[in-house]
């Protein structure tokens, strides 16, 4: 898993993921929330963005999409388990680029102040090499912040750091840091357009 490889799956993963909200499945009754909107970056592109996500008691599966402003599209399906009273759970998710070549990732959940959940495992590129990563994500007043790093085979590491903010009447922004392994930086900012989309009757 090489640079330009782990660049590339933590830019869609965590693209893709960007309108997936930081909170434990705790909810006991299933509920489907849907949220779709649209991205520009600073380097000039844009795109949608999509995701449906379903909770019940102590569960959330996502299904996810981002199309870029030349069409491709990329998805991400995802699943978490949470148990509330120990404050820990499970993540696993695979990522689909516009190729058709996928990348994984599961890991755990641990609660480790109030508001801030640390998440460690595996992640699995399109090349099927393995690295391991670690976050720690922290609830804002306006939306969360995370750090963390991705580990290849070779030892290297990239760290990144995303911060996530999103007003009331949906518009926000996303910016990712990104280190490389020789130590130079790469900066990214999205504004973002999100809608809510009513829930279905039952």
């Amino acid at each position: 898993m090489n640079y330009s490889l782990i660049h590339k799956f933590l830019g869609l993963t965590f693209l893709v993921g960007v309108i997936l909200a930081l909170v434990t499945p705790s909810e006991a009754a299933e509920r489907t929330r849907t949220r779709s909107g649209n991205y520009t970056t600073g380097s000039g592109k844009s795109g949608s963005f999509k995701s449906i996500s379903t909770r019940d008691a102590g569960t959330r599966t996502t299904d996810a999409s981002r199309t870029n402003q030349d069409g491709a599209t990329a998805t991400r399906s995802s699943a978490r388990t949470w148990d509330k009273e120990i404050g820990s759970g499970t993540t696993s998710s695979t990522t689909t680029r516009a190729n058709g070549k996928t990348s994984t990732r599961e890991g755990t959940l641990t609660k480790t102040a109030e508001g801030t959940v640390t998440t460690q495992g595996t992640a699995t590129g399109i090349n099927g090499r393995t690295g391991t990563y670690n976050s720690t994500t922290t609830k804002t007043e306006t939306g969360r912040a995370t750090t963390g790093t991705i580990t290849g085979p070779n030892g290297k590491t990239t760290e990144r750091e995303l911060s996530r903010q999103v007003n009331a009447d949906g518009t926000g922004t996303r910016t990712v840091a990104i280190t490389k392994p020789d130590g130079t930086t790469e900066t990214r900012t999205q504004s973002l357009m999100i809608v809510k989309e009513p829930a279905p009757t039952p």
